[in-house]
């Protein structure tokens, strides 16, 4: 009987212990809402290939204490209500551990009731907005530099005057908003106020009346807020009626996807947050480039960039912290980083945000190009 009542004793530790093993996470699952498909699917396509560049590296080497990361994503087409959509999936179905390298202003905006209610940690999204670089905003980090710094680095380089016909053309929602802000700012320190602001509907390439409202007003320098399409649009019918002036616009556009569309006579300056994709003077373009070739992925870009910049950094974080991942782990190991490769990192609490790196460049038919 003694031997019995032993024997049961250990099955029902095995089963115990079974189970528990059983109960482990197979995989760190992560939650990612990008436009896909769209006016914007370029830039979402080309920051999705980035991180998933960094994720598979990291999956090939073992992952997180053998433990495989797990991209879920889904198509947003740049538009909120998907966003949310999606982002009520991650979050009630999937469980997943955080919402990594969202797309956008006006996305990531619709779902900061539900980052707020679930306390979610939002990981490098994919936008410089101020709205979303709060202090209180403890949930959220921001890898990349935002758009005030970019507004103003354009602002100190173009030198406008007083005197100077400034016009605006802006995305009509949250991302528009947010550039007019910091372009303003900027433009105020300078003495300037713009002579017109133009405003078009976004994921759409209708933007003749904006056009036509800078030729009228005469503007000689235009600084521009929306992705490539509209953009490139834009500066092609102005192109075709004789109208000419200097352009410059922020990362967000898609660089790389608005250079195709250009023509030589087109003046186009812009801000980007990392590197050029193609300055192999630092280590971690160098990395970049070396795994895009192994990988047989096309074409090098920016955004791509800063997507495997984002998932490389998003890895070092995760090695730190023990099995099971907690969310706040993860965000304390974060703003711990000082650098990935040689990419600098430091963490400012009140606005959310780690880099501050922004560099001017040209955007013309040959590609990006430095600005000398």
């Amino acid at each position: 009987m003694q031997l019995l009542h032993m024997s049961l004793i250990k099955l029902i530790l095995l089963l115990v212990c079974m189970s528990a093993k059983a109960a482990q996470p197979e995989h760190i699952q992560l939650g990612m809402s990008v436009p896909l498909t769209g006016n914007a699917s370029g830039i979402g396509q080309s920051y999705k290939n980035g991180v998933e560049l960094a994720i598979n590296k990291l999956n090939k080497e073992g992952g997180i204490q053998g433990l495989k990361v797990q991209l879920l994503v889904k198509d947003d087409q740049y538009e909120p209500e998907l966003t949310v959509q999606n982002t009520r999936q991650f979050i009630i179905e999937n469980r997943v551990l955080a919402l990594f390298a969202y797309t956008g202003t006006p996305t990531s905006s619709a779902i900061l009731p539900l980052l707020q209610h679930y306390q979610m940690p939002f990981i490098a999204p994919f936008t410089g907005a101020s709205l979303l670089r709060k202090s209180e905003y403890g949930f959220i980090y921001h890898l990349r530099a935002g758009y005030d710094e970019e507004t103003q680095s354009q602002v100190d380089y173009l030198q406008p005057k007083p005197e100077t016909k400034v016009g605006l053309l802006l995305q009509a929602d949250e991302f528009g908003a947010s550039i007019e802000q910091g372009y303003l700012k900027a433009l105020r320190l300078k003495g300037v106020t713009p002579v017109v602001t133009a405003r078009f509907q976004r994921n759409s390439t209708a933007i003749e009346t904006g056009v036509s409202e800078l030729i009228k007003a005469g503007a000689e320098l235009v600084f521009m807020a929306g992705t490539y399409s509209p953009l490139a649009e834009a500066i092609r019918l102005g192109r075709h009626q004789g109208f000419r002036p200097q352009y410059a616009t922020v990362s967000f556009a898609g660089l790389q996807q608005l250079s195709v569309l250009l023509e030589k006579e087109d003046k186009v300056m812009a801000t980007m947050v990392v590197p050029k994709p193609t300055d192999t003077r630092w280590v971690v373009v160098k990395e970049y480039q070396k795994l895009m070739k192994q990988e047989a992925m096309a074409p090098l870009s920016d955004i791509g960039l800063e997507g495997f910049i984002a998932g490389t950094l998003l890895g070092q974080a995760l090695k730190l912290c023990s099995l099971p991942v907690e969310r706040l782990c993860l965000l304390e190991k974060l703003r711990q980083q000082t650098a990935v490769y040689d990419f600098p990192l430091l963490f400012d609490a009140n606005n959310q945000q780690a880099s501050q790196q922004v560099i001017r460049v040209k955007v013309t038919v040959h590609g990006i190009e430095d600005i000398r």
